[in-house]
């Protein structure tokens, strides 16, 4: 029996196109797993925060450098006036809808922030919230690029 044999080959490749819905989902997925970090963080008293690396020029060569620095992740929870914990899903600074004009999650106590973020995971992994994926991903604003600028003048 072959090694290979134990494996599940496909024919996939990184190079293959994702859908602008994929895409979203991936990145949504990714913020609720730092989400539960973050959650996970604040019930042990701790701040959870992110790495950001960007490029800064020195002044005095010129040169590019890269250097990383950490940040505090913003919260999507809250307490309401009735003093429940309630839960966000954000796409940047958008709310994404959770059902008929709901966009929050009753959570309760704060110890149950992390079950409901988990939750909320499964239910993006199991696609129950790809009609509202896909409408973020239709009010998108295309992006325009000196080509098409210049591509759009010649017309």
């Amino acid at each position: 029996m072959s090694i290979l044999s134990k494996l599940t080959l496909t024919a996939t490749s990184p190079r293959e196109p994702i859908t602008p819905l994929a895409r979203k989902r991936i990145k949504l997925l990714n913020r609720i797993e730092q989400q539960i970090s973050v959650a996970e963080a604040e019930l042990r008293d701790e701040q959870f925060m992110e790495e950001i690396k960007r490029w800064v020029r020195n002044e005095e060569t010129g040169d590019k450098a890269l250097i990383t620095t950490e940040r505090p992740v913003r919260k999507w929870w809250w307490k309401n006036q009735h003093g429940a914990w309630m839960i966000s899903l954000r796409d940047g600074n958008r709310l994404i809808p959770l059902g008929n004009d709901n966009t929050s999650v009753e959570v309760g106590a704060i110890e149950q922030t992390v079950t409901t973020l988990e939750t909320l995971r499964d239910a993006v992994i199991a696609g129950e919230l790809d009609v509202q994926l896909e409408a973020l991903v239709a009010s998108r604003k295309p992006i325009t690029t000196r080509k098409n600028k210049v591509s759009a003048k010649a017309n």
